[in-house]
C-alpha cells in the first residue's frame, strides 16, 4: 500500500512500514507505510494549500466532482468491499451493506450543503441598527484531521471527508493501522473524481506520531475522531490549549433492556440484532442485555442456543455470519474480559473460547448489577451480559450505572414504559421497541457522559465543520 499525499502515491520517506494481517487467516496481505514527523509536515503544508484550491472551485462545480466520486464508488464498491473484508474480518455480506451507506451518506451530505444558507437579522430590529443590513455567510474552517477507528472504514470516511469537502475544507484521513485498505481506496477515488490531490490526503502510521501530530498542529482546524474514551480525552486536551474545535465519537457499554411482556424468540432476535454484526465490534451495539427476571434465564439458553447455530468462518464467504475481530490481542483481552466477568460472579452458559483472531459468541447470565462489565467495562466483541432485573426503575438505574451513554434500547409492549424508560436513561439515542443498534445519516449520533462531544449526521456535521461570519451593509437604505 502506499500513501496519498499531495496527490501522489507515496512510501513513508524513511521507508518503514507495518503488516497489514488478514485476521481470518494470520496471513500477511499487504505493507502498509509508517509516515514519519516529516511526512506529516509535507502532509499538513500541502491541506493548507489544497483547501484554498478546493474552496475556490465554484460550489457548484465541488458538488459535481462529490457526485462523479459516488459513481465510482459505485463502480468498485464489490472491490472496496472485499478488501475491508480481508483486512478487517467483516463478513462480505455486511460489507457490501457498508459500501451503499457511503454513497447515500455522500448524496444526503452534498443535499444538507446546498441548504446551508445563512440569516438576515430582521431590518431596523434596533435604534442603532437603522438603515443597516446585518446578514451572515458560512465560511469553512480550513484543514480537518479525521481520525478513523478499524470497525467502520465505509461509514466514518463518509461522515468525516463528505462534511469536511462539502463544507469547503481540506481533509487529512488518518485511518486506523489495521485496516486501511479501504480508506485509501476511497480517497483515491476522490482524487479521480477531480478533488485537488492536496485537499484530500490519507496518510498512515502509528497514532502516537501520526495522530498526535495532527492534533498538535495549529494549521490544523478542526478535529474529527472515532475511537477510544481514553484516546478522545487525549485528542479533547490537546485541542483545549489551541481553543481548536473537535468531535469526539468514543465508547459505549449500551444497555438493551427486556421487559418481562416480550416474546422470547423477539428478545433473541432484538439481542442478536444489536450485538453479532461485526463480531461485536460496533460502538453503537448492545452491550449489556438487562432482563427481566422472570424470562432470564429462558432468554439467555434461547440465546445460547441460536448462536450455536450460527456460522463463524471465512467473512469472504457469504453465507458466513460472524468473523474474527480484528486482531489477536483484541481477542485476548475480550477472553479476559469473560474471565473477569465469571470471576465476579456471571455464570458462562455459552462459549467463552478463542481461536487466533475468532472469539465464540459468548452468553454471560447472573451478571451482578454492580460488576466491571454490567457499569464501566466495554466489551468490544461478541460477547452478551445478562442482568437481571426486576422492576423499570431497577432496570433504568441498571442502565445509568455507567460511565457510558452513546444508545440504549428497551423491549416492552407497554408504549407507556417505553416512553418512560426513553426520558429517564442518559443517552444520546434510544430506540423503544428494538435494540440500540440504529444509525441514520441524517440524525445526529452523539454520545452523553463519556461516550462524545458533538454530533455527526448531516446538518450536525456539516455546522461543526464551518465558522459563522457576520457581515454588515452599513446605511445602505
Amino acid at each position: 500500500m502506499k500513501m496519498l499525499i499531495g496527490g501522489k502515491e507515496v512510501d513513508s520517506s524513511d521507508l518503514s512500514y507495518v503488516n497489514n494481517i488478514n485476521p481470518a487467516t494470520g496471513e500477511v496481505i499487504d505493507t502498509v507505510p509508517t509516515a514519519t514527523a516529516e511526512d506529516l509536515e509535507k502532509t499538513i503544508s500541502n491541506a493548507v494549500i489544497g483547501q484554498k484550491e478546493w474552496f475556490a472551485i465554484p460550489f457548484h462545480k465541488r458538488m459535481e466532482i462529490l457526485e462523479k466520486f459516488v459513481i465510482l464508488i459505485q463502480e468498485n464498491e464489490e472491490k472496496i468491499a472485499r478488501t475491508m473484508s480481508i483486512e478487517g474480518g467483516k463478513p462480505i455480506g455486511q460489507a457490501i451493506g457498508e459500501i451503499g451507506r457511503v454513497k447515500d451518506a455522500f448524496r444526503l451530505y452534498m443535499a444538507e450543503a446546498r441548504t446551508m444558507y445563512g440569516k438576515t437579522i430582521p431590518l431596523n430590529s434596533e435604534p442603532r441598527g437603522i438603515g443597516d443590513v446585518c446578514f451572515t455567510v458560512y465560511e469553512p474552517l480550513g484543514v480537518i484531521a479525521a481520525i478513523c477507528a478499524f470497525n467502520f472504514p465505509g461509514v466514518l470516511f463518509s461522515h468525516k471527508a463528505a462534511a469536511a469537502l462539502c463544507a469547503g475544507n481540506s481533509v487529512i484521513l488518518k485511518p486506523a493501522s489495521d485496516t486501511p485498505g479501504a480508506t485509501l481506496m476511497m480517497t483515491k477515488l476522490l482524487l479521480e473524481a477531480g478533488v485537488p490531490g492536496n485537499a484530500a490526503q490519507c496518510i498512515t502510521g502509528s497514532g502516537a506520531v501520526v495522530g498526535d501530530g495532527l492534533v498538535a498542529d495549529p494549521r490544523i482546524a478542526g478535529v474529527t475522531l472515532t475511537g477510544s474514551t481514553r484516546v478522545g480525552i487525549n485528542v479533547a486536551k490537546q485541542c483545549a490549549s489551541q481553543l481548536k474545535p473537535y468531535s469526539l465519537e468514543l465508547g459505549g457499554n449500551d444497555p438493551l433492556v427486556i421487559m418481562g411482556d416480550t416474546p422470547i424468540g423477539e428478545a433473541v432476535n432484538q439481542a442478536l440484532g444489536g450485538r453479532i454484526a461485526n463480531a461485536g465490534q460496533i460502538c453503537c451495539s448492545s452491550k449489556r442485555f438487562i432482563v427481566h427476571n422472570s424470562i432470564k434465564d429462558e432468554f439467555a439458553n434461547a440465546l445460547a442456543k441460536k448462536l450455536a447455530a450460527m456460522k463463524m468462518g471465512d467473512p469472504l464467504e457469504k453465507d458466513t455470519q460472524i468473523g474474527p475481530v480484528i486482531n489477536e490481542k483484541a481477542a485476548k483481552n475480550i477472553i479476559e474480559q469473560i474471565e473477569r466477568a465469571i470471576g465476579e460472579g456471571a455464570t458462562l452458559v455459552y462459549g467463552g473460547q478463542r481461536n487466533g483472531c475468532f472469539v465464540t459468541p459468548t452468553v454471560l447470565n447472573n451478571v451482578p448489577k454492580n460488576s466491571s462489565v454490567a457499569t464501566d467495562e466495554e466489551i468490544f466483541g461478541p460477547v452478551f451480559p445478562v442482568i437481571g432485573f426486576d422492576t423499570l426503575d431497577e432496570a433504568i438505574e441498571i442502565a445509568n450505572n455507567s460511565q457510558y451513554g452513546l444508545s440504549s434500547g428497551i423491549l416492552t409492549n407497554d408504549i407507556k414504559i417505553g416512553m418512560k424508560f426513553a426520558l429517564a436513561v442518559d443517552a444520546g439515542g434510544v430506540v423503544v421497541g428494538a435494540n440500540g443498534n440504529y444509525r441514520l445519516t441524517q440524525q445526529p449520533f452523539n454520545g452523553h457522559k463519556m461516550s462524545g462531544v458533538g454530533s455527526e449526521g448531516t446538518m450536525y456535521t456539516l455546522h461543526e465543520m464551518v465558522k459563522v461570519k457576520t457581515v454588515v451593509l452599513k446605511n445602505v437604505f
